[in-house]
């Protein structure tokens, strides 16, 4: 089997196949010996990179192959190629003219039906090398009309040289690796420092749509073009809104922050918490639901249910949020890109930034919490880097809205402070 055809438009470094087979070989269910497995061979994908991945994510178009290679429960091996490339698989389901080419090439003594229990099972990134053959493989996690997403469970090396049905079958044998998280749903993620908010900012210095801007940034994402990351497939983007009640905190000093409070539409308020001594990257933050809060009557919870702190109140404020969510491709970190606009009528100011936070991390091979700062730096950076040649002028920050209200009630004209 060392002469697969090998498509001109593959890179070689690494290679890329799908692997597809009965999803009883990925979930719990009764097993079917006779369905088949198929290798195709696919281009890297726009967001695939020649180093290590924590998650792969294929598009439709990304699954376009010139030839595949059929493997049935004896070991027997077939391969064909097409004189046109072929897209396999469509959002849920089997491309239906690579469905039509599975069925007609079936042996007389197979059964059709067994090719309705395919799905795509993993992702293979075969790096070769002089001594041995290093092998990611990455198993569905997620799969959405949009695309399918693939996190790595385990890598696996053979010899030099090794076959594509050798390796994929080796890479069977890791399949089920970290399973009851990657095949279920919301169950794929963990969160590190729980109640700590993690976030750098970039200010920008000159109005813009909020809207506008993360819009095409979105844009930019969906079509791989922000360099080391993906989109959160099926959480691309949120739009938020709401007003704010905000009040300082100021001693004791250990305590000093802020508490707010933000209306719901049930009428009911959430009470959040932050404690920071200054503008930083991490911030204590947690937060209470359902509080019933008679119209304005925010200083008698504080007395209530913080008799030991003193505060000022400050002004409030309305604020939009719209969110462009990503995720890492080399760690599997997730992040938002939180394009910000805040406006405080009483000091007819307003505040604009690209909030850069800390969401959730993608259970994985490999996983690595010491990575979140510096994949959350290397974010700021392409994204400054693209606002700048999007024309907009940025400055990494910590500058945060308890700093921006305090400038208001100072007469002072909010100014960006820079990161360090």
């Amino acid at each position: 089997m060392n002469d697969i055809p090998v498509d001109d438009a593959v890179g070689t470094e690494p290679e890329h196949y799908l692997l597809l087979g009965d999803v009883g070989l990925h979930y719990p269910l009764a097993p079917r010996p006779g369905t088949p497995l198929v290798v195709v061979r696919i281009a890297p994908s726009p967001f695939s990179s020649a180093g290590p991945q924590a998650v792969e994510y294929l598009k439709p178009p990304s699954t376009t192959t010139r030839w595949a290679l059929l493997l049935d429960s004896e070991r027997e091996e077939v391969i064909r190629e097409f004189t046109e490339p072929l897209v396999v698989w469509r959002g849920t389901s089997m491309d239906p003219d690579f469905a039509r080419v599975l069925a007609t090439w079936r042996t007389s003594g197979d059964r059709a039906a067994d090719l309705e229990t395919i799905t795509p099972l993993a992702v293979l990134r075969v790096h070769r090398g002089t001594g041995h053959d290093r092998t990611e493989v990455l198993m569905c996690t997620r799969m959405r009309e949009v695309g399918a997403v693939f996190a790595r469970v385990a890598t696996v090396e053979l010899k030099a040289g090794a076959t594509v049905p050798e390796i994929a079958r080796e890479a069977l044998t890791r399949a089920h690796e970290l399973r009851d998280h990657v095949a279920v749903e919301w169950q794929e993620f963990t969160h590190f420092e729980s109640e700590t908010e993690i976030e750098l900012k970039l200010g920008l210095k000159e109005r813009v749509s909020p809207w506008g801007l993360a819009s095409r940034i979105a844009s930019v994402v969906r079509d791989g073009r922000l360099p080391g990351f993906l989109p959160d497939v099926g959480n691309e983007l949120q739009r938020w809104h709401f007003q704010q009640h905000t009040f300082e905190v100021l001693d004791p000093v250990a305590e000093r922050g802020y508490i707010a409070f933000i209306r719901k539409p049930s009428g009911r308020y959430e009470l959040k918490h932050k404690v920071f001594a200054a503008d930083a990257m991490r911030r204590t933050e947690t937060f209470r639901q359902g509080l019933e809060i008679p119209t304005g009557e925010f200083a008698s919870v504080l007395a209530r249910d913080y008799s030991e702190l003193t505060w000022r109140r400050l002004p409030s404020f309305t604020r939009c949020r719209f969110d462009v969510n990503v995720e890492s491709v080399a760690t599997g970190h997730f992040f938002g890109i939180e394009i910000d606009e805040v406006v405080v009528p009483e000091y007819d100011a307003v505040l604009q930034q690209v909030e850069l936070e800390y969401h959730r991390s993608r259970v994985h091979d490999g996983l690595d919490q010491a990575s979140i700062d510096t994949e959350l730096y290397r974010l700021a950076d392409v994204v400054g880097e693209w606002l700048a040649e999007a024309g907009v002028t940025s400055e990494k920050t910590f500058y945060s809205k308890l700093s921006f209200l305090r400038d208001c009630v100072a007469g002072e004209r909010p100014t960006v402070r820079p990161v360090g």
